[in-house]
């Protein structure tokens, strides 16, 4: 299935995101994280932070909550020819526990390319800011989503 062209207008609404210090304690234990400033607000306040710190990916974990700000499911492309292509973080402020963030995400970019087994492939670039309670950039999310070419083989 080809892009669909009107989802790269489209505005997708703001979303919340409450940063919520069961959830960061879930998320570096899954990690497999040790140090106790994602676990202990004692640890955390020692190193110098208002409350437990959520681990650097922490925020990717809520973009498909939501289907209506989430672009992914309105691109068009078919689910068993999508990739994920990159994942980039770029970060303002800590997140730590108590904070709550306003996201928003934009198709900043698109692409075609030739395949290297024939027909084009589709790249989209998806761009979250998350601000804080004052409106201050916190972090850029960034993630790249391609639609192949050719539908995968089959394995026989």
């Amino acid at each position: 299935m080809p892009l669909d062209p009107a989802v790269l207008k489209r505005e997708f609404p703001e979303f919340e995101l409450r940063v919520e210090r069961g959830k960061i304690r879930e998320y570096a234990l899954v990690l497999g994280l040790q140090d106790p400033v994602h676990t202990d607000p004692g640890a955390a306040r020692a190193a110098g932070y208002a409350d437990v710190v959520a681990p650097p990916t922490f925020t990717r974990q809520f973009w498909h909550e939501n289907l209506e700000n989430d672009p992914m499911p309105h691109l068009g492309y078919d689910p068993k020819r999508r990739l994920h292509g990159e994942q980039e973080f770029e970060y303002f402020k800590p997140l730590v526990a108590g904070m709550v963030l306003r996201g928003r995400n934009v198709i900043v970019s698109h692409e075609e390319k030739p395949g290297k087994r024939g027909g084009m492939m589709t790249f989209v670039v998806i761009e979250t800011r998350f601000t804080d309670e004052k409106g201050d950039l916190v972090q850029i999310a960034r993630r790249t989503l391609i639609e192949t070419a050719a539908p995968p083989k089959t394995g026989k």
